[in-house]
């Protein structure tokens, strides 16, 4: 800028119209610009500078995520590859404004009852019709409950049936954990029941297929906590040695 005002001053007292075009094309190719002429033929250049965008907080980036995931079922059954792409970048952004350095040092924070909002964990193609969910059988919600007197999480799957006899339950699959680092959490899976006794006669060829979907054996890292954790509504994020990310809001009290 400091270049564009020279030549023109340079040159303007012998010929103000060719300064001030000279002055143009100098200014044009570094930002756009508006040209002022004064009496004495010297030009100015003013230049209009963009403010940077203010990053998002987490308020914003909540609100686009749950814009984003409407109708995606929380991701169970696939997800376009931009809709994932874009999804997972936001949760990456949450994840910058995590307050909690170590949160395994006092998991009480934690403890209850939290929904999954969505996860990379898929059930499609072969996997969805083996299930019977392409047809009568459909998924509720997916809870998981944190008992941290006892070291143990346990994630519970909702299931419906339709058809001649309506039929309503669940898959409990129970695993206990311990710290292994700041932010991380070693997991062992302990067992898994169906219920009622209908539901598991509808799974029970394929039960081993289900639990390899489900089976939560590995670590956990928990990469982003609401600075207030307890209250409903709160969010986490979890990320598995799989490569699958979680994202869960607080449904029930610690």
């Amino acid at each position: 800028m400091r270049g564009c005002l020279q030549a023109s001053t340079t040159r303007g007292a012998a010929n103000p119209r060719v300064a001030a075009r000279h002055s143009a094309t100098l200014c044009a190719a570094r930002r756009s610009h508006v040209a002022f002429s004064s009496t004495n033929g010297f030009v100015a250049s003013a230049v209009a500078v963009a403010e940077p965008a203010r990053p998002a907080g987490p308020a914003e980036l909540k609100k686009e995520l749950l814009s984003t995931l409407e109708g995606l079922d929380r991701g169970i059954f696939g997800v376009p590859a931009a809709k994932k792409a874009r999804i997972l970048a936001l949760i990456s952004e949450l994840e910058q404004h995590n307050t909690h350095a170590a949160p395994t040092a006092d998991l009480s924070p934690v403890n209850g009852d939290w929904r999954l909002l969505y996860s990379t964990i898929t059930i499609t193609g072969a996997k969805k019709t083996k299930l019977g969910l392409r047809e009568f059988v459909k998924l509720g919600a997916f809870i998981q409950n944190i008992d941290t007197a006892n070291n143990l999480a346990v994630n519970r799957i909702d299931f419906s049936v339709t058809g001649l006899s309506a039929i309503k339950g669940d898959l409990a699959i129970r695993a206990q954990y311990a710290v292994e680092s700041p932010t991380r959490v070693g997991i062992t899976y302990l067992d898994s029941a169906l219920k009622p006794a209908q539901l598991q006669k509808i799974f029970e060829a394929t039960l081993p297929l289900l639990l390899s979907i489900f089976n939560p054996e590995g670590h956990l890292d928990i990469s982003y906590l609401d600075p207030q954790p307890r209250e409903l509504g709160a969010w986490r994020v979890g990320r598995d040695n799989k490569g699958n990310v979680f994202l869960l809001e607080r449904s029930g009290p610690a």
